[in-house]
């Protein structure tokens, strides 16, 4: 049995690539069925409305997918901001310039917040009788899932998976239509994830012009889906996909049928998500609570002051040596607030300038 796999990192390239390039050896001369099958098996009346749909977003699926929770998502391993002092910066700090310390500049450091990154593959293909509310009803599991987990802090990765099995040739795309480090948007994956069309339009033209494809069976109905093919469980059809090195180490997977048949935190269980054997809720950091204000004791001796978090003694300093008074600089610490013109004339009347 050969096997023809091909992989796409996003939406944009999936659909430049199948648009660019004309019809195989198997269906080269034949009517596609990408272009002439009917709204009512494809809810899109022509390919181009289809590809409008891709690019520009599934506004009605909106409609469809409003059980799902629509929060903006802002986790994962975005850079944080500290700030800190050092020798540049954007401002200066006075405490440290007055006192003559070198890092006396507030400038900022981004520190990277890690977070658990899942990859998952979900397969929303299906037979010719497969009515379009079940792709809805799975797709909008599969975001509430998407969801879920962002809201636990992880990052999700979101592959579509399409695949047509004919007599001597399994043909199979994956497509990321979300990728780890972009919050979820339901507009711009609502399409691929519950729109037949994705399917039964922009999938049969990757088979149509797939360039590795020979099995001249696939004029005859486009071959069958893979659940009616490899093993009678989700979990058959998860250790072939594996085997073949489709769905890679550390993914997790899952189909239209199980997904429409759980809601989000059974689906994750299903996946095995959080069964031990994959990611795991990251660790949260208990922050200290700022302590209250303390009556002075002049008995009492008190700490050094600290300077963006940093204590005088903790940095790396020359250690003190007197200069002579006739090196001494001839402008006190109040000069500093001067503008740099005035300061300027003012040094230059004391100098006889």
């Amino acid at each position: 049995m050969k096997i023809i796999y091909e992989r796409f990192d996003s939406l944009g390239q999936y659909l430049e690539t199948i648009e660019g390039r004309k019809p195989n050896q198997v269906f080269s001369g034949c009517s596609l069925h990408s272009n002439d099958r009917d709204r009512s098996f494809t809810l899109t009346s022509s390919y181009e409305e289809a590809t409008e749909l891709a690019r520009t977003g599934y506004k009605e699926g909106l409609d469809k997918l409003k059980a799902a929770d629509n929060k903006a998502r802002h986790m994962g391993s975005a850079p944080k901001a500290l700030p800190m002092t050092g020798v540049v910066g954007f401002a200066p700090h006075i405490p440290n310039a007055i006192t003559g310390v070198p890092c006396s500049m507030i400038t900022t450091q981004k520190v990277e917040q890690k977070a658990k990154v899942i990859s998952i593959l979900y397969y929303m293909g299906g037979a010719c009788h497969v009515d379009a509310r079940e792709f809805v009803e799975a797709g909008k599991n599969i975001l509430n899932v998407i969801y879920t987990l962002e809201l636990q802090g992880y990052r999700v990765a979101l592959n579509v998976l399409t695949n047509f099995c004919g007599v001597h040739e399994r043909a199979l795309c994956s497509v990321q239509i979300k990728h780890w480090r972009q919050p979820s948007n339901p507009l711009k994956i609502s399409y691929p994830l519950i729109h037949p069309s994705f399917f039964r339009r922009h999938g049969f033209r990757w088979l149509e012009t797939q360039p590795e494809l020979e099995d001249r069976d696939f004029i005859h109905g486009y071959g069958r889906p893979l659940d009616n093919t490899e093993g009678r469980t989700v979990e058959d059809r998860r250790r072939y996909l594996r085997e073949q090195g489709i769905l890679q180490d550390g993914w997790f997977y899952t189909e239209r049928l199980e997904a429409r048949a759980h809601e989000a935190n059974e689906l994750i269980k299903v996946m095995g998500i959080t069964d031990g054997s994959g990611a795991k809720s990251p660790v949260k950091v208990k922050r200290p609570v700022p302590a209250g204000p303390r009556e002075y004791n002049p008995d009492r001796k008190y700490e050094t002051e600290r300077g963006m978090g940093l204590k005088f003694d903790e940095m790396d300093l020359p250690k003190p040596f007197e200069i002579p008074e006739e090196d001494m600089p001839d402008f006190s610490p109040a000069d500093l607030r001067l503008p740099p013109e005035a300061l300027y004339k003012k040094l230059a009347g004391r100098r006889g300038y």
